[in-house]
């Protein structure tokens, strides 16, 4: 790298062990080992000024794959990188503080219904139940479906056959000096002392034993490391049994025991194989196959659910990436710029103890040469620290450090500064965007990752034999007398039978299997067609003679589907800059108003994309479609192209594609997704989508900019507000009846939306008309579940078909919930969606509610097929994902009536 294009820092401030000072007047507060929990803030502005150095007596293993060779301090340096109706009782979970709200409100005439859920008025309850706990229905009430034919399944579930039966003490442990805060050291050093403690789990600081050791208990271990004496101290804060709200924590600590004992390693919160490891030397990657396990009761039963996991390692260093990033700049702050867009925010593991961060920024001004006071008083380098505590050598003293914040768990244990890491030891996990974008790349992880249902099933089966046959996991498994069941769960399902699409010349079937009809549906009329009666399309100079064939093609397939397409303007640029497309969008879209514009790009550049999405999102509100020259060159594929882009380009004119029946004809659907905003942290996307006729085929969308949970609930009110002036409007009529599918919440936070949420919306109905109070529902939708189904059919397992329902046996039995599998996996093994009916009061059935969930999963126009949510939820998901991405602010009021977004 030549010298322009070098960066390094200043090693400027020096962080101190705690409870030792500084050997600068500015010091900062301590050093402590990093945990394995990501970060979930992400705001540098919030971070006490206190750098913090990881520590650990890991020392580092020779199991990690590595394309690249450590640069010694000879190897150039990085420098300068400086209806109505009446109310019936909720058929969800009741809402203790929905009761007032309720009280005095003017909503009709009281009518019975059936209920799910009754209050729970102890508060307190609310603060320490599992929320797998929490009733969501009232005993008694049906939650099972009967439509459909049953078909048999096997789930990737394990019941626990024995009844655990024991009585344990827990304690919370401390340690003197309190810089021990690796949890392997922190193992090793109770093990000392393992006769007397008898300690069955520990997760670093809390403690579980069978032994009584009175109220508080002190003993003292030696650090094979620092050759310190160290003073354990352990006060007894519960007794626990197998009734305890703890029990699941305590079971997850278990099976975390047990995986490691069967020789795997934790990498983040799951266990990896790593003598399975596969090197794909071809774009420098690691992949470590292993095992997501969770212990719970469902349906009364004790079982773990188990599915497999991957962990994508980068064997190319950060430093390395830092190395590549101003090799391509020749001025250093861009290059510092696009380090911090590219690195910030992603995952990051050490390789030396296989802890997993967030970076949260890049210190530029400080370098490895920073000292710190160690605990007798000695200045030592971060060079030396690191040969001194892990071997290992820093082969460039000028790079810049990766700033870290503190997890929970470290703030917990009073770490408040930010961590440190040396980019040399760091590689990046997970899938970036820019994998993401390279085809082979993807198709290669997918021969890896996406393994179909008999490969998964032995897997599964291999892993629950490996823990029942091993000796030292047998025993482990006597203390607690628990047993693996051997097999994994048979139960039953039911298939829904296929829907029928309807265009306006026509309906069609498709293949219950395949779930798809574009096929047959891609020369059917629209049942309203979006029109291109004034449309611009602008492209590069040099790209006319494509653009012109795009132009003539989507005339000749846009007809068919009953679109009217006149020939647009055009307009020629000189060339490809983001600059030059936005004057050119200026000279024609401030004066005129078109349909639609259609801009050819020669490339996916982030930034052009963004500046014109912008401009004609928000200055000027007219809908737009960009266009890859990549796509249209392939060959022999423009006509299918060229469909696809027409569909899209009727359905973000207003159009109305296909549609299902829907029997209910007084029905508003509602979606809610969230995003969070690249560029602004703090800020959180809500995308509120809404059905605005009978048919739910046109749409209502809004976004909501939040920082606080208050203002969603405030933002989710307007939006309601509004949606039912457009359905009014188009309808003379408001709805009888709503359902809302909420995307975007998991357990934890489902308590923060009934008791928040829920009321607000309640109130908002009789706000909009005095007397209004529509039957309405709520639905948690969950799409990011460990749970997999297989069909059984003679000595092969098989996908379960589109439609299939799974609503007993491994569901939560004070819960109304249900598995929906609805679209084809055409690779790999079927992902179904949680849905979880929080509140209901709508009357209709379960069959209905379920058969209603899989009909919404048939009308998102950017698909002729099923996905696997109900479409509002995919489009409030593109909406805020354009928004966070790339808008960064409200759209123009005249988009507020099209999918604009897809």
């Amino acid at each position: 790298m030549s010298e322009r294009g070098r960066a390094r820092g200043r090693g400027r401030s020096r962080p101190v062990v705690p409870g030792e000072t500084s050997s600068e007047p500015s010091g900062a507060a301590g050093i402590t080992a990093p945990t394995d929990e990501v970060p979930t803030t992400s705001t540098l502005a919030s971070l006490v000024p206190t750098p913090i150095i990881p520590t650990s007596s890991e020392t580092p293993t020779s199991e990690w794959s590595t394309t690249e060779v450590a640069p010694s301090v000879q190897q150039t340096a990085i420098r300068r990188i400086g209806g109505g109706g009446g109310m019936s009782i909720p058929r969800g979970r009741g809402l203790d503080k929905l009761a007032p709200h309720m009280a005095g409100m003017s909503i009709g005439e009281h009518r019975e219904g059936r209920s799910r859920g009754p209050p729970i008025h102890d508060e307190s309850q609310r603060r320490t139940v599992d929320p797998t706990r929490v009733s969501f229905r009232e005993p008694g009430t049906e939650k099972q479906g009967t439509s459909g034919e049953v078909i048999p399944l096997i789930a990737n579930y394990v019941r626990i056959l024995s009844a655990p039966q024991w009585l344990l003490y827990q304690y919370h442990v401390t340690f003197a000096p309190d810089s021990i805060d690796s949890r392997k050291t922190r193992r090793e050093l109770l093990a000392q002392h393992k006769g007397v403690l008898q300690d069955v789990a520990f997760d670093g600081q809390t403690l579980y034993s069978f032994n009584d050791l009175g109220d508080d208990y002190e003993t003292k271990s030696h650090h094979e490391v620092t050759g310190e004496d160290i003073t354990i101290q352990l006060h007894k804060v519960a007794v626990q049994g197998p009734e305890s709200p703890n029990f699941f924590h305590l079971s997850n600590l278990i099976m975390r025991k047990l995986l490691e004992l069967a020789g795997m390693r934790m990498i983040g919160r799951s266990y990896y194989q790593f003598d399975k490891k596969i090197d794909i030397d071809r774009f420098s990657l690691t992949l470590f196959p292993g095992f997501e396990t969770a212990i719970n009761v469902y349906e009364g039963v004790l079982m773990m659910n188990v599915d497999l996991s991957h962990k994508v390692i980068n064997n190319v260093s950060i430093y390395q990436r830092l190395q590549n990033i101003f090799a391509q700049f020749q001025e250093y702050k861009l290059a510092q710029d696009t380090a911090m867009r590219e690195l910030v925010g992603q995952i990051i593991i050490t390789t030396y103890n296989h802890k997993t961060y967030k970076i949260d920024d890049i210190a530029w001004d400080k370098t490895p040469e920073m000292t710190f006071s160690k605990r007798d008083g000695k200045d030592v380098s971060l060079i030396d620290y690191y040969q001194e505590r892990y071997q290992l050598k820093i082969g460039d003293n000028t790079q810049p450090l990766l700033v870290s914040k503190p997890s929970r768990q470290n703030r917990r244990a009073g770490i408040t500064g930010p961590i440190l890491l040396i980019p040399e030891f760091c590689r990046e996990t997970g899938i970036s965007d820019s994998m993401r974008n390279d085809f082979n790349l993807m198709k290669e992880l997918a021969s890896y990752t996406h393994i179909e249902p008999t490969p998964r099933y032995q897997s599964l089966i291999d892993m629950v034999n490996t823990i029942n046959t091993s000796p030292r996991c047998r025993q482990y498994m006597s203390k607690w007398n628990l047993r693996l069941d051997d097999n994994l769960v048979d139960l039953e399902g039911r298939t829904l039978e296929p829907e029928t699409i309807n265009y306006s010349d026509r309906s069609v079937r498709y293949k219950q299997q395949e779930a798809d009809w574009s096929r047959d549906g891609r020369s059917c009329r629209h049942i309203k067609p979006g029109n291109l009666d004034k449309w611009l399309v602008v492209y590069e100079g040099k790209q006319k003679p494509i653009a012109s064939e795009l132009i003539n093609t989507l005339y000749n397939v846009c007809t068919p589907m009953g679109m009217r397409v006149e020939y647009p303007e055009v307009a020629e640029l000189q060339n490809d800059r983001p600059e030059t497309y936005l004057k050119a969008l200026e000279q024609y879209c401030l004066n005129q108003q078109y349909n639609l514009v259609l801009c050819v790009l020669s490339n996916n550049r982030k930034d052009r994309y963004d500046a014109l999405k912008k401009f004609l999102c928000k200055d000027t509100g007219i809908p737009s479609q960009m266009v890859l020259l990549k796509t249209l060159n392939k060959r022999g594929q423009l006509m299918s192209v060229a469909t696809k882009i027409g569909i899209q380009i009727s359905a973000k004119l207003g159009g109305e594609i296909w549609s299902v029946p829907i029997p209910s004809k007084s029905l508003m659907i509602i979606g809610i997704d969230s995003y969070h905003d690249k560029k602004r942290k703090q800020v959180s996307i809500a995308a509120f989508v809404a059905t605005t006729n009978p048919q739910c085929t046109s749409y209502y969308s809004r976004i909501i900019m939040q920082t606080t949970t208050q203002e969603l609930v405030d933002g989710i009110s307007v939006c309601i507000r509004d949606a039912l002036k457009a359905f009014f409007l188009q309808n003379n009529s408001m709805p009888e009846r709503i359902v809302i599918y909420r995307d975007g919440v998991g357990d934890g936070q489902l308590q923060a939306v009934y008791e928040h949420e829920l009321p607000q919306i309640e109130e908002t109905f009789s706000k909009v008309q005095e007397g209004y109070a529509p039957k309405w529902a709520m639905i948690i939708v969950k799409k990011r579940g460990c749970s997999r189904f297989f069909s059984k059919n003679t000595n092969q397992l098989y996908n379960p078909p589109p439609g299939t329902i799974i609503d007993h046996t491994i569901t939560h039995q004070n819960w109304f919930d249900f598995y929906l599998i609805s679209q084809c996996a055409r690779q790999g093994t079927a992902a179904p969606t949680h849905f979880n009916v929080i509140w209901d009061r709508t009357t209709f059935k379960v069959d209905h509610i379920q058969r209603l969930t899989f009909k919404l999963c048939h009308l998102y126009y950017n698909w002729p097929g099923t996905i696997r949510v109900p479409m509002v939820c995919q489009y409030a998901h593109k909406l805020a994902y354009l928004v966070g991405q790339s808008l960064h602010q409200d759209f123009h009021h005249d988009l507020s009536n099209k999918l604009f977004y897809l």
